[in-house]
């Protein structure tokens, strides 16, 4: 089964266990049978965006298998700016990823609005951002709301827009009340795990919305390609959370 995993790290976390660079990434991915991902960096989710999206670029350069997304900060506006200006083009580039929770801005930031519409909106830029229940800055009604603004614009939620702590409903309650087409989730979050939880976000959202995400090497993708393989869905469902919807999603990666 081809697997593209639109949900990866490259950069240092607290535990070395939970870093890596562009090889020990793709070795990771290449374990678990995925074949293509999208990867950002760690450091820059933070706020340290110059280095740490440069690091990565020259990372995803080695691998063929790997591209990214560049992490952008509504508060590093002209670094934002020079950042788009430098690498949007490169077709290892295929989206912008936000991180308000660890960055510490909102979702619907003044800032990060001028950013969108006046930056990232015009390239035609997928944006993927965290959302979660335990994120005050980033909630999924917050985050469909912001979505809803720019309905030209793709956006992917984050962790099924849900998170690990609170109810494991939040993202699809806040569905139901969006009516705009432009949405995706990736499934990048221990959440997957709970059973049946794949199955409902699947009735609720529909197929065509949810991509395939680890996190990696935040957790072991090996475990959620085996719970993608065994998930209560038809073939045709799995195939489209596999691979199908994440081209979709970001059509650069055909680039």
């Amino acid at each position: 089964m081809t697997l593209i995993d639109v949900h990866t790290h490259v950069g240092q976390f607290a535990s070395s266990r939970q870093s890596a660079d562009g090889a020990c990434l793709s070795t990771m991915l290449r374990q678990a049978g995925i074949t293509q991902a999208i990867a950002f960096s760690a450091e820059a989710c933070y706020g340290g965006i110059d280095l740490g999206n440069r690091h990565t670029f020259r990372e995803v350069l080695n691998h063929a298998m790997l591209k990214m997304l560049l992490v952008l900060h509504p508060h590093h506006y002209e670094s934002s700016v020079e950042l788009l200006k430098e690498f949007a083009d490169n077709p290892k580039v295929v989206g912008v990823k936000l991180h308000p929770h660890l960055g510490g801005f909102h979702v619907l930031d003044s800032e990060l609005i001028r950013l969108i519409e006046a930056e990232i909106a015009p390239r035609d830029m997928t944006i993927l951002s965290h959302v979660g229940n335990e994120a005050a800055n980033v909630q999924a009604s917050d985050f469909l709301r912001l979505a809803g603004r720019y309905p030209d614009t793709r956006f992917v939620a984050a962790h099924l827009a849900n998170g690990v702590l609170g109810s494991r409903h939040g993202g699809m309650n806040a569905w139901r009340d969006f009516q705009g087409r432009n949405v995706w989730m990736d499934m990048a979050t221990l959440r997957t795990f709970h059973t049946g939880i794949l199955e409902e976000y699947v009735k609720v959202v529909g197929p065509d919305v949810i991509c395939f995400g680890t996190d990696a090497p935040l957790y072991w993708p090996p475990a959620f390609v085996r719970m993608l393989e065994t998930a209560d869905l038809d073939p045709e469902a799995r195939e489209k959370i596999a691979w199908k919807n994440a081209t979709r999603a970001f059509p650069r990666l055909a680039c």
